[in-house]
């Protein structure tokens, strides 16, 4: 089993959606841009291999402009190089990699000019997995797309506009159930006319589902969706994040939910793709928690990680962590103890004093104008991002390792 993340990692400085737009487009622009791009891939992945991460989806935005029609260089060939290399880190390594068109490449539109651009895109996403040389285990995620009224009709058009992709595309694409429109049931019934695979996405079935299976009966529809070309069966798991927005991921996976989920899917051995706003500091954690092996090192390398973030939530809490570290508690008591700290609110008190704690690394050697900015946030009780990202400067400026080692400025 793999368990992965999307696009960004938090815990270094890499990316893979630098962008480009229209008017800036041109060759020199292009190049450098795509160039950071695939060079900051390789980064992410050797990083996620130091960390147990096998599983990653790469940014829809790794080409600039990827599908546009204006983007006429053929970057498959400059870059086949960087390409073929980093494909071939992909196979040496097992790393199981994946796409996902965004909201705009919708095969079943009532439009043929957005059908088209669709197609377009969806055969961007192709080539580019295929540019890697990397097998159809490494696949390009699709939702359905509208109902626009009338939800027999929208499918026979994805059907049909299926049939329109190379047959390099049609190996690539999954498909997956959404929150609002698409369940997972039209999507298997989907599935069996395209004889493609379906991705289960657990928050949307919570949000949108007609059927009252249990998730192993549904899994059991779903696994069989995957044939051996395929890899094995791909989930997308996710917390709500409690706000307003129905759907919207929560900040970072909750120990005590992901721990029974894992138990009701295990036996399927699928990997999973984690939806969540602190990327690959879930994906860690949910892998060293469930690793079979626990090592005393992790605990306490993770306590340095998180150990600010919960002195600013409060400081009793702070001390019973470290007592609880102290007296060797186990990876999963810890981080659902972590996942409770940092679901609390704002406290103001706990938060200053944290900052002065920061502050003591670099209060001797701070210049007039940053004791300045810093009294400035204190006494005006700006206790916000700035405030962090003042402090993460000051880090940076002199070189304090282990806070930037930390995850205080990532929360």
């Amino acid at each position: 089993m793999k368990i992965g993340y999307a696009c960004v990692p938090l815990t270094i400085d890499a990316r893979t959606s630098r962008r480009l737009i229209i008017k800036n487009f041109n060759y020199d622009n292009f190049f450098v841009i795509t160039k950071a791009n695939l060079t900051d891939l390789r980064l992410i992945l050797e990083h996620n291999i130091k960390n147990n991460i096998f599983m990653f989806r790469i940014s829809s935005d790794i080409i600039p402009l990827g599908s546009h029609e204006i983007n006429d260089i053929q970057w498959q060939e400059i870059f086949k190089y960087e390409l073929e290399d980093t494909g071939k880190f992909i196979r040496e390594n097992n790393i199981r990699v994946s796409m996902h068109p965004g909201q705009y490449t919708v095969l079943n539109s009532n439009s043929e000019e957005v059908v088209a651009k669709s197609i377009k895109d969806i055969e961007y996403h192709t080539l580019f997995l295929d540019s890697l040389k990397v097998d159809f285990t490494n696949k390009i995620v699709l939702h359905i797309g509208g109902v626009y009224g009338d939800k027999e009709s929208a499918i026979e058009r994805f059907i049909l506009n299926f049939k329109r992709l190379s047959p390099q595309a049609q190996k690539r694409l999954i498909i997956e159930n959404d929150d609002k429109s698409y369940t997972v049931k039209d999507v298997l019934s989907i599935s069996k006319v395209l004889d493609i695979p379906v991705v289960f996405d657990n928050l949307h079935h919570l949000l949108n589902s007609e059927t009252s299976e249990n998730l192993e009966s549904i899994l059991k529809e779903v696994a069989l969706t995957w044939k051996e070309l395929d890899g094995p069966m791909k989930l997308h798991y996710s917390d709500s994040s409690g706000s307003k927005r129905a759907g919207a991921h929560s900040k970072f996976v909750f120990t005590k939910n992901f721990i029974p989920y894992l138990n009701e899917v295990k036996d399927f051995d699928p990997d999973i793709m984690l939806e969540v706003k602190d990327k690959d500091i879930s994906a860690i954690k949910c892998i060293q928690f469930t690793s079979k092996v626990q090592k005393i090192h992790t605990l306490y390398d993770m306590w340095a990680k998180y150990k600010y973030l919960v002195m600013e939530k409060d400081y009793k809490l702070y001390k019973q962590c470290s007592n609880m570290v102290k007296s060797k508690c186990t990876l999963t008591v810890f981080y659902e103890f972590i996942d409770e700290v940092l679901s609390l609110p704002l406290n103001e008190k706990n938060f200053i004093n944290t900052a002065y704690h920061i502050w003591g690394y670099f209060k001797n050697v701070a210049t007039p104008s940053e004791r300045k900015k810093f009294d400035f946030y204190i006494n005006n009780k700006e206790l916000n991002e700035k405030f962090k990202q003042f402090l993460k400067k000051l880090a940076c400026k002199y070189n304090v390792e282990y806070l930037l080692n930390s995850y205080y400025f990532l929360y």
